[in-house]
């Protein structure tokens, strides 16, 4: 007898039901991951080639979190992002 066979599987399947403001939101919020994402992908493989700069990926990461927050995030064309919860740019994605 293989152990498999005395596994069993379940599997539940959910479907949220969204308004279109909620459907909007969820649409906004992947958008802005995904800027996020890409902003910091380009800003990190950026900074691969300053010579003077001797840091592991991580301590690169902190570094862009730092200007995102401080600069990015002022600029009046971003006004934006202010729109979505701070968690979408704090989590560690680009390394």
């Amino acid at each position: 007898m293989d152990y498999r066979d005395s596994l069993a599987m379940f599997a539940i399947k959910r479907e949220f039901k969204l308004n279109n403001v909620e459907t909007s939101l969820m649409h906004g919020l992947a958008g802005f991951k995904r800027w996020v994402y890409n902003f910091g992908l380009e800003l990190l493989t950026a900074s691969w080639s300053f010579e003077d700069v001797r840091a592991s990926d991580s301590k690169r990461i902190d570094a862009i979190k730092k200007v995102f927050t401080s600069y990015t995030m002022c600029i009046p064309e971003y006004a934006w992002m202010k729109l979505y919860p701070s968690t979408v740019y704090q989590q560690r994605t680009w390394g």
